[in-house]
């Protein structure tokens, strides 16, 4: 395999006397259609950003470990004059000119993953560097913002997410392995995944995508066709568990960015919504009974003392049907709905009791870290 190539042989050259070559000076025609994206994409690229994680070394080690430490592992802060030894590795997007930048969680945590590295420096196409400060992160949907010092920045905006179609034409861009700043291009291969096909966050609603991305992709943006921010790439599913890219990518969307972001960046935390209800998805032999089976439903299998869900009347065995009259896919996607909804929003959930349909409305509540 080419991976076990440890030199390469270069043969003599041979001169051709009196041999010349034609070249056609003149770029390909970017105006025919699908010849190319990157007038969109020039566009589009100035917006993303390498991100490093950094810890500063405090000058008694500095002189303890005098000549142990590898200069070309160390940065320098040219501000402070502290010496920094590189962590993490991976990259963001500027979503507005005042200099807000999204990424993933995950991207800007000490190696431990219970703590923000104190030091996170962000890097700009045109090389100009700035050490952000992290406004807020978020472990339920592996989503930070971050904030640096600037004004008039290039940025992205955000597509809706919720009108995504799985075969759309996706482009990933990030500093996969930090060799640089890098597009892929795939299509959207599936939406909504959750559970066995997500990371384990609490609330999942991946888009899947070919596009290809690897190691130091993450907090990337997807971009649309049109050069829109469409979701957020977060991680990779591989056969061998050694990092590399297989075509399964998966990425936070846009719309579940922007409520989280909008939080982080004016609160420094989430606030999320709870009715104190569990459910489980309908098997489809019971939903075709009940002419569901063209939709979702979710059987509801716990209800929490003294919560909205309770209050309203809602038991165990009602089956959930739609949420403000519109219908779901899964238990997921209920689930997630909810959380986005404000403390003291009042939503109305359809479902049927005893084969008779029937509707409730409940008043959200705040979900707190124990619930």
């Amino acid at each position: 395999m080419l991976r076990h190539l440890t030199a390469l042989v270069l043969l003599p050259a041979m001169a051709l006397a009196g041999v010349s070559f034609e070249t056609d000076p003149r770029p390909i025609n970017r105006a025919a259609p699908g010849a190319s994206t990157a007038d969109m994409l020039a566009k589009v690229m100035p917006a993303v950003v390498s991100i490093r994680t950094a810890e500063v070394i405090p000058p008694s080690v500095l002189r303890r470990f005098n000549g142990r430490i590898d200069p070309d592992k160390v940065l320098k802060d040219e501000k402070t004059g502290e010496t920094l030894l590189p962590t993490g590795l991976g990259s963001g997007t500027i979503v507005h000119p005042d200099g807000f930048v999204i990424t993933n969680r995950h991207v800007v945590m000490k190696p431990d993953r219970n703590t923000v590295s104190e030091t996170v420096i962000v890097q700009l196409q045109d090389r100009r560097e700035f050490r952000a400060k992290v406004l807020g992160v978020d472990a339920g949907s592996d989503i930070a913002v971050l904030k640096i010092d600037g004004r008039n920045l290039p940025y992205a905006r955000f597509a809706d997410s919720d009108k995504a179609r799985v075969g759309d034409v996706v482009f990933a861009i990030g500093n996969p392995l930090d060799v640089g700043m890098t597009v892929t291009s795939g299509i959207v291969s599936a939406l909504g995944r959750a559970g066995k096909q997500g990371m384990g966050m609490a609330f999942e609603d991946f888009i899947q995508t070919d596009a290809a991305i690897n190691p130091g992709n993450s907090g990337g943006p997807l971009i649309d066709y049109e050069g829109r921010l469409l979701g957020m790439n977060t991680a990779i599913r591989t056969a061998s568990g050694a990092g590399g890219n297989i075509g399964l990518g998966y990425s936070i969307p846009a719309n579940l960015i922007v409520s989280v972001a909008a939080d982080l960046a004016s609160n420094g935390k989430v606030v999320r919504g709870l009715i104190g209800v569990q459910g489980e998805d309908l098997p489809l032999s019971e939903a075709t009974k009940l002419n569901l089976a063209k939709s979702g439903a979710v059987r509801v299998s716990l209800i929490s003392d003294g919560l909205p869900a309770a209050k309203a009347g809602l038991k165990v065995g009602d089956i959930i049907v739609a949420l403000d009259g519109k219908p779901f896919e899964n238990w997921n996607e209920l689930r997630l709905a909810i959380s986005r909804r404000k403390p003291g929003e009042v939503l109305t959930l359809n479902f049927i009791r005893e084969g008779r349909g029937s509707l409730t409305r409940v008043t959200v509540a705040e979900r707190t870290l124990d619930r």
